[in-house]
């Protein structure tokens, strides 16, 4: 999918905002608020629906994102108006997005909505395609944010969402200025993903888009419309007409999940935040990979879009956000800084982000000249750079015990071996002779993951890799952020600095888990050989730690159902803290759509059949 172009906008008297490209408003210049309060809120009968919804989450959709006045509308009229248990998730699609600075002079006319739009902007993402998840509202409002042609997205979208939208919002550019949003399978879609009694609200009247409805099944009638506009339209779909059937019924036994990492932290606490009981079994918290005093977030970009950047640019809009609401005395977004040492790395830099037309988003990151990487700080040498400026670093075993505080957690020893049981359900047999039952287990152990899962025909690797602390002196204690090269230097936490790490693919099992003279010289060669500055060679080394990376051949996580009820969460390789937060989302949503409880996705499909174990599975003769 392409990069999605921001949106060209100017300014009219009255100081709104206007498409140059659409020649047309982003709202009426009498009452915007109004317009999107009578045409979408109460044509949708919100807030009168809200009282008597039947589940605990109410979907919306919407074709058309904009300024994001609907959404704002919306959580003002949830706050006065709901009950406090029912919480909101709201989808939209959109092609152009508004740069962040136009998307606040928007805004500003709207004083009533000031708190809830300087929370949007606080989270409003970068540019990429794909969706991308922010929480509000103290989580209690999830909005997905699809960037890019509606048109591709919807594809991606639907089979995630099948079934399972309260009300759309058919909002967008005129259809004479904009003729290829308002096309019949836009219409399709909204039917297929209607839950049953859903409705939908559009500010046209115009023929076209009514018998396109009335062709997907809608049942649509005319009203008056706002202001000086004469019509609109309005409707519902059949109750019944798709009726997702009787579902299973939800389980009160917990989840169990194993593991002590990220990857079984974040899922406890995506499983926990939707009141789904857990039970974490581990041998110990942060004790592998997860365990390292610094940990690097920021995304995987590669030279052209790739499925693995578009999968790190929704991770780690997401990651950004979820650290900061859930552990914001962890994480630290100071910046990544990535130095292009050598021509290859350079000319790399200057395709992902510089020229005229960069390929990602100067919010994402940033090419920086040989001069800005010296005046960034002066303690580097003078090349280019990519700079993530809302990339940081986090305390991996404080995030991980944050995340798992107040869930049962509970000490265990070694899972050696799963067995598949009559009745859907699996015994987890460990190494002190005790088993476990459950319907629904996780498998999120990392490097235990391998011989686990190779009878489920998944082959993994384990990555050996030693970090170095050292400590700060006057000259690395200004560092700004962590600093990346063929290794990495992160800024100093209590006097002192991390220096990372070696990457073995082969190594003995006694060298598994020691460390390694040789390796603490690699780490601090690499710091002297790529900066080539004095001060480099000036650190003392004081501790070291080493543990393994899960990783797959194809370098995408694994995230899906290896059998009914049986999850794994691994192969997160270097970037775990990055995409784990995301992952576990997917992942507590599929399970729990499993049990007829479904919510709409946060990846599009062909990301996660790239993340689904099948992927890896011998394929059939």
């Amino acid at each position: 999918m392409a990069t999605p172009i921001p949106a060209q906008v100017t300014f009219n008297e009255f100081g709104l905002p206007v498409s140059t490209a659409f020649d047309d408003i982003y709202f009426t210049n009498d009452n915007g608020l109004d317009e999107s309060q009578y045409v979408f809120l109460q044509h949708n009968d919100l807030p009168e629906r809200w009282q008597t919804h039947p589940g605990s989450r109410f979907v919306i959709a919407e074709s058309g994102f904009g300024t994001g006045l609907n959404l704002l509308a919306t959580w003002q009229l949830l706050l006065q108006h709901a009950p406090s248990s029912l919480q909101l998730h709201f989808i939209s699609f959109e092609k152009y997005p508004l740069r962040p600075e136009d998307l606040a002079r928007a805004l500003r006319h709207f004083n009533a909505l000031k708190p809830l739009a300087d929370e949007l902007l606080a989270v409003y993402p970068a540019a990429g395609p794909g969706c991308h998840r922010c929480l509000l509202a103290d989580g209690r409002i999830t909005l997905d944010l699809w960037f890019g042609d509606i048109h591709e997205q919807l594809p991606q979208w639907l089979p995630g969402a099948v079934n399972q939208v309260d009300a759309w919002f058919l909002d967008g550019f005129a259809p004479d200025k904009n003729p290829q949003m308002w096309q019949q399978n836009l219409y399709d879609a909204m039917a297929r993903s209607a839950a049953p009694g859903s409705t939908f609200a559009t500010f046209t009247a115009a023929g076209a888009v009514r018998r396109g409805l009335q062709q997907a099944g809608y049942s649509v009638s005319k009203v008056a419309g706002f202001g000086r506009k004469r019509e609109m339209l309005r409707g519902y779909f059949p109750t019944g007409a798709t009726s997702p059937g009787t579902a299973p019924a939800a389980s009160d036994e917990p989840v169990l999940i194993i593991g002590g990492g990220i990857a079984a932290a974040t899922m406890a606490h995506a499983l926990t935040r939707r009141h789904r009981k857990v039970k974490v079994l581990t041998a110990g918290l942060a004790d592998g990979a997860s365990g390292n005093p610094q940990g690097a977030v920021y995304p995987l970009l590669h030279a052209e879009l790739s499925p693995l950047s578009e999968l790190f640019l929704s991770a780690f809009s997401y990651a950004q956000q979820f650290y900061q609401r859930y552990c914001p005395t962890a994480w630290h977004p100071c910046g990544v800084l990535q130095l292009a040492y050598n021509d290859e790395r350079a000319n790399r830099a200057a395709r992902i982000a510089g020229g005229e037309q960069p390929l990602y988003s100067k919010a994402t990151v940033r090419w920086l000249s040989p001069d800005q990487t010296r005046a960034y700080w002066h303690q580097l040498p003078a090349c280019p750079a990519l700079l993530y400026p809302d990339a940081g670093w986090l305390s991996p075993p404080t995030v991980v015990r944050q995340l798992l505080e107040g869930i049962d957690t509970e000490c265990a020893a070694e899972l050696e071996r799963i067995e598949k049981l009559s009745g859907g359900r699996w015994q987890l047999h460990f190494s002190d002779g005790s088993r476990r039952q459950s319907g629904q287990v996780v498998l999120a152990m990392g490097a235990g993951l391998n011989t686990l899962i190779e009878p489920f025909g998944v082959s993994l690797q384990n990555v050996r890799g030693q970090v170095t602390q050292v400590a700060s002196t006057a000259a690395s204690e200004s560092c700004p952020s962590v600093i990346c090269y063929k290794g990495y230097f992160t800024p100093a936490a209590d006097g002192q600095h991390c220096v990372g790490a070696t990457y073995a693919r082969q190594f003995s099992a006694a060298e598994a888990q020691q460390n390694r003279s040789q390796d603490e010289q690699e780490n601090l060669a690499n710091l002297q050989d790529n900066l080539q500055q004095d001060w480099t060679r000036g650190l003392t080394p004081t501790a070291n730690r080493t543990s393994l990376r899960n990783t797959t051949r194809d370098h995408m996580p694994l995230a899906g159902f290896l059998d009914t009820g049986l999850l794994v969460f691994g192969g997160l390789g270097s970037r775990g803290f990055t995409s784990a937060p995301l992952l576990a989302e997917l992942l507590a949503a599929e399970l729990l759509a499993s049990t007829g409880t479904a919510e709409p996705l946060p990846l599009g499909a062909d990301l996660r059949r790239r993340l689904a174990p099948a992927r890896l599975q011998p394929k059939p003769d």
